[in-house]
């Protein structure tokens, strides 16, 4: 059986694969508003991270009030973007590293922007965050081909945590 542990270490390879192509990327390509769901792949790919964020270190501990997000215009290259991605991703290695079954089972009060909440596990609001980047690796992709640029390998058996990646 698949640990939560492992869906986000496969999360992790994946997401950190396509930052890197997109650092390959002239910073132009990157930061170009194609009029996706947050506008250009930089802010798409900040998207991604800040979920995480908010949900792992935010939401589940009870402060989700607290949370405020950096303006994606602070983010001037990839280097920085990079940077934020290794220090939540440290967060959330070391969230993950202790949580047992009693945490993954404990209710969460989960808030949307709009004032829907939801009353949700652990469990699942680290769900929601490993579906999230699911959701906008696809979208990344799809900006990609219109460059001409080969997206990273995504799928779990290029990818799996269990086994080295070829």
């Amino acid at each position: 059986m698949l640990t939560i542990q492992e869906l986000f270490e496969y999360s992790r390879r994946v997401r950190y694969s396509f930052a890197t192509k997109l650092s390959e990327l002239q910073w132009d390509q990157v930061k170009k508003n194609r009029e996706a769901s947050f506008y250009s792949m930089k802010n798409i790919l900040i998207h991604m991270i800040d979920n995480e964020d908010w949900i792992v270190n935010w939401v589940i501990p009870g402060k989700p009030d607290k949370y405020s997000r950096r303006k994606s215009e602070e983010y001037t290259n990839m280097g920085k973007v990079l940077e934020h991605l290794a220090e939540v991703e440290e967060k959330t290695k070391l969230f993950l590293q202790n949580i047992d079954e009693r945490e993954l089972n404990r209710k969460v009060n989960f808030v949307l922007s709009s004032g829907k909440t939801f009353d949700l596990s652990v469990e699942e609001c680290l769900f929601q965050s490993f579906t999230e980047q699911l959701y906008h690796l696809g979208e990344l992709i799809a900006l990609l081909w219109q460059e001409n640029v080969e997206p990273p390998k995504m799928q779990w058996f290029w990818n799996n945590p269990r086994h080295d990646a070829p």
